[in-house]
């Protein structure tokens, strides 16, 4: 997938929503597992009543609560994730094409996370996943998923940005 297919494909699934909710999901002690801590981070400076950014770091299901509480209609989920492509291939993934995705790191499998967090809130929820190029134990990330990660928060910040303005521009009217 393109960065601008991955960056179309989102906002069609922002699109109409109100509240929106960024998971980072992963573990910074296992390299490229730690790119949505990393995205997350590069994210903060983003902020509003409609939208929720948050680190889950590993056990993402433990934020259910939280998201219904704050009324997520679409929840973005990032995460690396083995795909079997080039080290930093994005795309986004539904629930129903998760088959053949793995994630070592966490608990839940993800398919089962997504629909447990939609039946919480409501909502629906879309996996952004990167390939990683190694998910060893280490710190940091690694620099090809550095330079996509960067490429991510900058198209997020972009289109969260104008999703909002949008919903402050309704909202006044």
């Amino acid at each position: 997938m393109t960065d601008i297919d991955f960056q179309e494909e989102l906002a069609e699934f922002i699109a109409g929503s109100k509240k929106i909710a960024l998971l980072g999901v992963g573990n910074d002690l296992r390299t490229d597992d730690g790119l949505g801590l990393v995205i997350i981070e590069g994210l903060r400076d983003i902020q509003g009543p409609n939208l929720m950014i948050e680190n889950v770091g590993s056990v993402p299901e433990a934020f259910a609560r939280p998201l219904a509480d704050f009324g997520a209609e679409r929840v973005i989920m990032v995460d690396a994730a083995d795909m079997l492509k080039p080290p930093g291939h994005i795309e986004l993934v539904t629930k129903e094409r998760i088959g053949g995705i793995t994630l070592s790191t966490h608990r839940m499998p993800l398919s089962i996370l997504m629909q447990h967090l939609e039946n919480q809130t409501g909502g629906r929820t879309i996996l952004l996943a990167v390939q990683p190029k190694s998910i060893q134990f280490g710190e940091g990330i690694t620099p090809e998923i550095r330079d996509t990660s960067e490429k991510i928060i900058s198209a997020l910040k972009t289109m969260l940005v104008q999703h909002l303005r949008g919903l402050e521009d309704v909202q006044n009217d």
